[in-house]
C-alpha cells in the first residue's frame, strides 16, 4: 500500500479519477475541445451511418493499401500528397503512407499529427481505422466540410496504415526477422526475445524514427487491437509519471469517452509492462503526445470484420478528431515567427544522446547502451512579405528516467535544450544561424536581419 504523500500513490489516484472522467464525458456529441461554435454541428456523427467511408466490407491487402493511398493523391492533389518512408523492410518491401493537409505540398509549419497502424501484422483492424479516417476526412475536406476544413487549414495529418508490412503480408506479429518491432525502440530496450539484435535493429523501426524525427509532430498515435485502452507513457512502474502527464490524461480520457464506455485511459505501464515503445521513445525525444489506442469489440462479441472496424469505425473517427483538434490548439505545440526573404528555406534541428535500460553487455558488464537522436525539420518562406509562423515542439526537453548511469525515476524537469535554427538559400548556403528556446504554448519572435541582407547577395 502506497502511503498518502508517496508520488505514486497520487498518480494512481489521478488515474482512477481519469477514467471515472472518461465515463461522464461519454454523452458529448463533438470534439470537446472543438473550432468555434458555428462549426460543431458539422463535427463526425455520433451514430453509424450505414458504411465505411471506402464503403469495404471486407480486409485490405497490401495492394489495396497502396491503390487507395494513390487514388487518394491523384483524386485530390491540394489535399493528399504520397509519403515514402526512406527503409524498405527485411523483406524488401517500401513502407508507404499519405500526409494531408489544405494546400498539403506547401512546406508551411503547420502542428503535425501523426497516426499509424499495424506494428503488428496481425491486427488487421488498426490499419484498415486508420487508413478509413484518412478517407473519411479528405473527402469532408474536398465536399466543403466546414470543421475538417478548418482543422486542416491549421493543421497535417499524416497516415501511414501499415508500418509492419511483411508482417501484414504474413499474418503474424512479428517482422521477417521475428522481431516485435514494438519492442525495438531504443529509448528504455531490453534484449528480450522479442526485441531485436539491437535497439533501432529493424528497418520498421527506424522508419518510425524518421518520421517523428523529421516532422514537428505534436500528437502521435499508433493504433492497436484488441483491448478497449488509450495508453500513454511511461511503460514501466518503475520510473514513475512522465512530467506532462496531465496533458496525457486530458486527450487520454477525451479519445477514450469517444470509443466508449468501456474505455480506459491510462499510463501503458499500468495495463501492462513492457519496453522499447514508440510511444515512449516518441515522448522522451520530442515532447510530443504519443499515444497507443487499442481497440476491440466487447467481451463475448465475436471479432469479425464487421464488430472491429465497421461498428468501431464511427467512434474512431471521434476519437481522431480529438487528437487533430489537440494538435491544431497552440497551446500544445511552440511557436517560432518572424520575417526572412521569400524563398527562404528555414531550418531546426538538435541531437542528443538517449538510453536503453541497463542490461548485460558482451563486456560482461551491466550497464545502458547509448545512441543519438537528432530531430530536424525546415520550412519554406513562401509569403511575399517573408512573414512565417511555424508550429514546433517546444525545446524544452523532458529529463528521462533512463540515463547513462541507469535508471533515474520520477523525473520532473525539462533540459532548457535550445532549437538551432538556421537561415538558408535553397541551395543549402546557411546565412544566419542562432539559437531559439520555446517552451509549451510559447511564441517566440526570431530576428533574421543578417539573413535578409545577406540572401540575395552574390557568394564569392
Amino acid at each position: 500500500m502506497w502511503s498518502t504523500n508517496d508520488r505514486h500513490g497520487v498518480w494512481r489516484a489521478a488515474l482512477s479519477a481519469s477514467a471515472a472522467v472518461c465515463l461522464a464525458l461519454t454523452g458529448l456529441a463533438t470534439p470537446a475541445s472543438a473550432a468555434p461554435d458555428r462549426t460543431r454541428a458539422e463535427a463526425a456523427p455520433t451514430a453509424h451511418t450505414g458504411g465505411l467511408p471506402s464503403g469495404n466490407t471486407t480486409y485490405r491487402t497490401l495492394a489495396d493499401y497502396e491503390r487507395d493511398m494513390r487514388a487518394l493523391t491523384s483524386e485530390y492533389p491540394r489535399l493528399v500528397k504520397p509519403l515514402t518512408l526512406p527503409y524498405p523492410t527485411s523483406g524488401g518491401r517500401l513502407v508507404q503512407g499519405i500526409e494531408i493537409s489544405r494546400d498539403v505540398r506547401a512546406n508551411d509549419g503547420k502542428p503535425v499529427f501523426v497516426t499509424v497502424g499495424m506494428h503488428h501484422g496481425n491486427e488487421g483492424p488498426s490499419g484498415e481505422l486508420v487508413m478509413e479516417y484518412a478517407i473519411d476526412l479528405t473527402r469532408r475536406a474536398a465536399r466543403g466540410d466546414r470543421y475538417v476544413s478548418a482543422l486542416l487549414d491549421r493543421a497535417r495529418l499524416v497516415v501511414v496504415p501499415v508500418v509492419n508490412v511483411d508482417g501484414m503480408v504474413r499474418n503474424r506479429r512479428q517482422t521477417d526477422t521475428n522481431v516485435d518491432m514494438n519492442r525495438n525502440y531504443g529509448f528504455g530496450w531490453l534484449p528480450i526475445s522479442t526485441g531485436g539484435a539491437a535497439p533501432w535493429s529493424e528497418p520498421e523501426t527506424r522508419n518510425i524514427e524518421w518520421l517523428l524525427s523529421t516532422r514537428q509532430a505534436t500528437t502521435f498515435v499508433t493504433q492497436h487491437t484488441c483491448i478497449q485502452v488509450v495508453l500513454y507513457p511511461p511503460l514501466q512502474l518503475e520510473v514513475g509519471p512522465t512530467q506532462d502527464v496531465a496533458r496525457f490524461e486530458d486527450l487520454a480520457t477525451r479519445m477514450a469517452s469517444r470509443y466508449g464506455p468501456g474505455y480506459i485511459p491510462r499510463d501503458s505501464a499500468h495495463d501492462y509492462e513492457t519496453t522499447g515503445e514508440a510511444i515512449d521513445w516518441a515522448y522522451f525525444a520530442t515532447r510530443g503526445l504519443a499515444f497507443t489506442a487499442e481497440t476491440c469489440p466487447d467481451s463475448g462479441v465475436e471479432r469479425t470484420f464487421q464488430t472491429q472496424v465497421m461498428d468501431t469505425y464511427p467512434e474512431h473517427r471521434l476519437a481522431m478528431f480529438e487528437a487533430l483538434v489537440k494538435t491544431a490548439d497552440p497551446r500544445q505545440h511552440a511557436t517560432i515567427e518572424g520575417r526572412a526573404p521569400k524563398g527562404a528555406v528555414l531550418r531546426i534541428n538538435k541531437s542528443f544522446e538517449m538510453y536503453t535500460q541497463p542490461y548485460l553487455q558482451p563486456d560482461g558488464t551491466t550497464r545502458p547502451s547509448a545512441f543519438r537522436t537528432a530531430l530536424t525539420s525546415d520550412l519554406d518562406v513562401n509569403r511575399s512579405d517573408g512573414r512565417f509562423s511555424w508550429a514546433v515542439n517546444p525545446s524544452y526537453r523532458p529529463v528521462p528516467p533512463y540515463q547513462a548511469e541507469g535508471v533515474r525515476p520520477n523525473q520532473t524537469g525539462f533540459y532548457r535544450e535550445p532549437w538551432i535554427l538556421t537561415c538558408e538559400r535553397p541551395d543549402g548556403t546557411v546565412l544566419q544561424r542562432t539559437s531559439v528556446n520555446v517552451d509549451l504554448g510559447q511564441k517566440v519572435t526570431v530576428d533574421l536581419r543578417q539573413c535578409s541582407r545577406n540572401f540575395h547577395r552574390k557568394s564569392h
